[in-house]
């Protein structure tokens, strides 16, 4: 158990390590998001290449460990989809899809109102309670060009008998372009123009007989493994039981 603690503590290091030299920028995307832009120096590029050779027997672990927890919460989708055609796995990726567009032009709009259908309360009211928060401090999050790479399953929670504890969290790998303007000088001060990728955590539950977006999170090594550690939850008629 020490052991296995030692090896998360020190390829945590090494994700940071690497994070520190590698991420030269860090902007606060729209819709909660963090976009990273990769340093282009010579010595970053030394730097960073030095880092993998020291860590990448505890950076292999730690991908291999994460591969084999998708595989599967993959699998358990499939079996709960066998009688619940909610887990159908194709039909999750074109919701969070249509969701992932929604929230993202209702963002752009600086009305989370258009994504009413797609959002629970609490995720609408939050978001424009930050939109008009920067508003009123003469801020602008500037978000375009948005493309989804990857949609990969976390955590899936099913029970039959109540219906909102349902849950469902993927990880959403997109590019798109994202910076914070200035909205009197439209001066960048945070994030630039190019076109970059941003990895977050989207977590789902059921409500109003549909998928709804219920928080965005910041995707790093430690928010990846705690989704995939959390036992995956199926509960039957009369009982309950992890997967």
């Amino acid at each position: 158990m020490q052991s296995l603690k030692t090896i998360k503590i020190c390829t945590s290091l090494a994700i940071v390590l690497l994070s520190f030299f590698v991420l030269s920028d860090v902007a606060v995307a729209g819709p909660g998001g963090i976009i990273k832009e990769a340093g282009k120096t010579f010595w970053g590029k030394i730097i960073m290449g030095g880092i993998l050779l020291f860590f990448a027997p505890l950076i292999t672990w730690y991908l291999l460990k994460r591969a084999i927890l998708v595989k599967k919460t993959r699998q358990l989708l499939k079996q709960i989809a066998l009688s619940d055609s909610r887990f159908e796995w194709m039909e999750l990726k074109d919701r969070v899809t249509q969701v992932f567009l929604w929230v993202h032009s209702a963002w752009d709009q600086k009305k989370m109102d258009i994504a009413e259908q797609y959002v629970t309360d609490w995720y609408r009211q939050n978001q424009q309670l930050l939109l008009d928060k920067w508003d009123r401090d003469g801020l602008e999050n500037k978000v375009s060009d948005v493309a989804i790479k990857k949609i990969t399953p976390l955590y899936v929670a099913q029970n039959i008998k109540d219906d909102s504890k349902n849950r469902l969290v993927v990880e959403i790998e997109a590019e798109m372009r994202d910076h914070m303007i200035t909205k009197d000088t439209g001066k960048i001060i945070q994030g630039d123009k190019r076109l970059g990728t941003v990895t977050t955590i989207w977590s789902f539950v059921w409500q109003q007989n549909n998928w709804q977006l219920n928080l965005i999170e910041a995707d790093d090594m430690d928010m990846d493994m705690e989704y995939l550690s959390e036992p995956n939850k199926v509960y039957a008629l009369d009982e309950g039981t992890a997967a």
